[in-house]
């Protein structure tokens, strides 16, 4: 049994197509022995689990993306960028939107993440003793 094109079919189908095909996958998954039963269980779990990682990590980008987008009316992303990071303010929109670079999609490490975190606590810190220097 292919699992990620029974997924794909399934997914793509309408839902009289999908009722006649998970009737398909039942009459084949029955008809299989018990060991190969058991393996197409733990492969249509493996790819269940990969796509719900890879939905978190879409998620996650967005999230911290519109994070950084509310801010960004207040605070100077060119400047965290320079400042912070050494780097240019592109670099720096590349992760938050998560553009692909040389093929591949920008992201931040851990590293970056806790440098720009700690980043926009250091501007927090600052922003504050200015205004209570104003009071």
């Amino acid at each position: 049994m292919d699992i990620k094109n029974l997924m794909i079919r399934i997914r793509e189908a309408d839902p009289e197509e999908k009722e006649i095909l998970m009737n398909q996958i039942k009459h084949e998954f029955g008809n299989l022995p018990e060991s190969e039963q058991e393996e197409v269980k733990k492969l249509f779990l493996e790819s269940w689990d990969n796509k719900l990682s890879e939905a978190r990590e879409v998620i996650e980008k967005i999230d911290l993306a519109l994070e950084i987008e509310q801010i960004s009316k207040y605070v100077s992303l060119s400047a965290i960028s320079k400042e912070y990071f050494g780097k240019s303010k592109e670099w720096l929109y590349q992760r938050i939107k998560g553009y692909s670079v040389n093929g591949k999609k920008a992201m931040f490490t851990n590293e970056e993440r806790t440098i720009l975190s700690n980043a926009l606590k250091d501007i927090s810190n600052k922003l504050k003793d200015t205004s209570l220097k104003i009071a």
